[in-house]
């Protein structure tokens, strides 16, 4: 599967966002680049699939807040988009980790597809509001 390439189409003009993107997407490659099936029980998959949902958290904190403190009016969906990934890497995960030898490629399309979408199509429509109101 290929890896995800940062470039310009992914920024949000929010520096703080666009680290924590690029951050994700650096975990998501990390997943994506084996050329072999990945194995479950790998210490290094295990960590990066833990640190990436860490991550993804502490970003979603992130981006509700700002969002919150500048009342951006698409707040609402962007919780619920966030809870709704959530559960579905939660449940993908846990699917992997219990009885899978390897992580399956749903999982691993999920993500990446995820991640993509999610950026260049709904954190982009906070891109005007943020850069409206000065927010670097």
């Amino acid at each position: 599967m290929e890896p995800i390439q940062w470039s310009e189409q992914f920024s949000v003009g929010v520096e703080e966002l666009d680290h924590q993107h690029r951050r994700l997407i650096q975990l998501i490659n990390r997943l994506l680049s084996p050329q072999e099936p990945v194995d479950t029980r790998s210490e290094a998959i295990s960590d990066t699939l833990l640190a990436m949902t860490r991550y993804a958290e502490e970003h979603f904190k992130t981006e509700e807040a700002l969002m919150q403190e500048y009342d951006y009016p698409g707040l609402e969906d962007q919780q619920r988009r966030h809870r709704a990934y959530r559960k579905k890497t939660v449940d993908l995960s846990v699917d992997t980790m219990y009885g899978m030898d390897s992580v399956p490629e749903t999982l691993l399309t999920y993500l990446r597809d995820w991640w993509v979408q999610h950026i260049l199509e709904e954190d982009m429509k906070y891109k005007d509001f943020f850069a409206a109101r000065a927010v670097k």
